[in-house]
């Protein structure tokens, strides 16, 4: 699905500012070529693996008449860049678990770049849950919403101390938890009607390890509710 100004924004507004930047897998190049228009970055680098999404971003740039502001090599995520090249790099449009391979492929070089931005299309939690356990630090989180689906933006700066999330700031985010702004807090009663419905069906189940899953999920919709009450009040 293509990117839509919004998330684009997004995405954009996380990156660190007039400094060079990477867009790995770049999705027809929009953020690229949004960066560049909009004066936030004075070089940006496409990664891209595939032939066809490779050739589709040669087409934007050379449309854009932007190809002396962005360079694009085809390879496998961080290995067309050298260490430190760029100061930070989107990845987005992918699942988490997809970003977290090429995260893993090098988790040195990987560390070179200042910061992150994700926006992964499933499987947020898996990210975040490997963030926690490189120690890279989460610095920043949001929600955009498109056509009734939730999106998630994860901003990430690397690091060596590993710390901890429990089951609900790794499944939501730790910012997300937040609910300070109205899409946030309608992403948590999302949650909050799922969770619910995955605790009423452990709750006809038996077994101990049901038994346990069923408790910390009566521990995250209390949460939510407490969080929401605490919001709307």
């Amino acid at each position: 699905m293509a990117a839509t100004i919004n998330r684009l924004s997004a995405v954009a507004d996380m990156l660190i500012k007039n400094k060079p930047i990477a867009d790995i897998g770049a999705d027809h190049a929009r953020l690229s070529i949004y960066l560049v228009k909009n004066h936030l970055a004075p070089r940006v680098i496409i990664g891209e693996l595939g032939d066809g999404p490779y050739v589709r971003a040669i087409k934007a740039v050379q449309e854009s008449n932007l190809q002396n502001c962005i360079e694009l090599r085809q390879g496998n995520g961080l290995q067309v860049l050298k260490a430190g090249e760029v100061n930070s790099v989107a990845i987005a449009g992918m699942g988490g678990d997809t970003i977290l391979e090429i995260l893993a492929h090098d988790w040195a070089k990987a560390g070179s770049f200042e910061r992150f931005v994700f926006q992964p299309m499933t499987k947020s939690g898996v990210l975040r849950r490997e963030l926690a356990i490189q120690g890279w630090k989460i610095i920043a989180e949001t929600v955009v919403q498109e056509k009734g689906r939730f999106y998630v933006i994860v901003a990430s700066e690397p690091g060596n101390i590993p710390y901890d999330l429990d089951n609900l700031a790794i499944d939501i985010g730790p910012f997300i938890l937040k609910a300070d702004n109205n899409i946030k807090r309608m992403y948590l009663k999302y949650y909050l009607a799922k969770y619910c419905k995955v605790s009423a069906k452990l709750s006809c189940s038996k077994g101990e390890h049901n038994e346990k899953m069923f408790l910390d999920y009566q521990y995250r919709i209390k949460r939510l509710g407490d969080i929401l009450s605490v919001q709307q009040s």
